[in-house]
């Protein structure tokens, strides 16, 4: 059985009739557990293998919470393919040999993906299959062979000249159509926010994600000289830390202005930026999340 990304000790509950034996019957790839199993797919996961270890349903979800749900999708689309081709030739994608591993790292490879994606297969392939000689997929001295003789291959290249430039980037966020900032569309508006924001902050996506507007998590301090933004409650980063901390937000030359340079680089300032963003979309945000929709279905998060 395949527990996907949202697997949960409640999908577990249904199948803990099992717990007690291997997750698989002993009659190949194409067998069919019993009615009501967790996600009957006919091979172990991670979880399955977990669980026939003898631990409890509660210490197998908090162990799969050690990766990031974005890590554990990707996981589970990289297995689906492998699982794919495994059943094309009748094989078990959780016990097949460490040849049929490399012969399917060798198809991708022969495909054009590159040394980085195969890290990720092999990772996502280690995530379900059975140990190699006590050892994981990942570990097997053939495979970390064949990861290197593909890192020679193929070697990454990288561009010398950056793909594009941030200086043109700002020089255009203060000018039509993203200024004057109080005249600018929502559309616009959004995305000069979201840029300066991601790049002040240097967070990820689903750091962003996690900013909301209500008054426990946003404050702006006097005269709109910084702004601290905090992450909703719960929220699990891809790298945990052991001690949050809110996203501080430092203006760029608030007014009064010296000189036009001073206004120009205002422009670029991601505070201002944030108080128009969240003062326009008050009038159509129907949740918390800091960046919501502007289009057509406008209030609900965008992310």
């Amino acid at each position: 059985m395949v527990l996907g990304p949202d697997f949960s000790p409640r999908r577990l509950s249904l199948g803990d009739s099992r717990q007690g034996r291997s997750p698989l019957t002993g009659r190949g790839y194409h067998s069919s557990p019993p009615a009501g199993a967790v996600e009957a797919l006919g091979v172990a996961s991670e979880g399955a293998h977990l669980l026939a270890s003898g631990l409890s349903t509660e210490v197998v979800e908090t162990i799969l919470q050690s990766r990031a749900p974005s890590t554990r999708k990707l996981y589970a689309l990289k297995w689906k393919l492998f699982t794919s081709w495994c059943g094309h030739r009748q094989q078990d994608p959780v016990n097949c040999p460490v040849g049929s591993v490399l012969e399917f790292l060798q198809s991708r490879l022969s495909a054009g993906l590159s040394h980085s994606t195969l890290k990720v297969y092999v990772a996502a392939i280690a995530a379900y299959h059975a140990p190699l000689g006590g050892l994981s997929v990942g570990k097997d001295p053939l495979v970390t062979r064949f990861l290197r003789g593909a890192l020679r291959l193929r070697p990454p290249v990288r561009p010398r000249v950056p793909s594009w430039d941030l200086s043109v980037v700002l020089e255009a966020l203060c000018r039509p159509p993203f200024e004057p900032v109080e005249e600018i569309s929502d559309r616009f508006l959004t995305l000069k926010t979201v840029l300066l924001l991601a790049l002040s902050s240097l967070k990820r996506i689903g750091d962003l994600q996690a900013l909301s507007v209500a008054p426990s998590f946003l404050d702006f301090a006097p005269g709109l000289s910084k702004a601290f933004l905090f992450p909703k409650a719960g929220y699990v980063p891809k790298v945990p830390t052991s001690t949050p901390r809110p996203v501080v937000l430092q203006a760029f030359c608030p007014p009064p202005f010296r000189d036009a340079d001073q206004q120009k680089l205002n422009c670029m300032c991601p505070v201002r930026a944030l108080d128009a963003y969240v003062h326009r979309a008050a009038r159509w945000r129907k949740s918390d999340q800091l960046f919501v929709c502007y289009g057509p279905q406008k209030g609900p998060p965008c992310f």
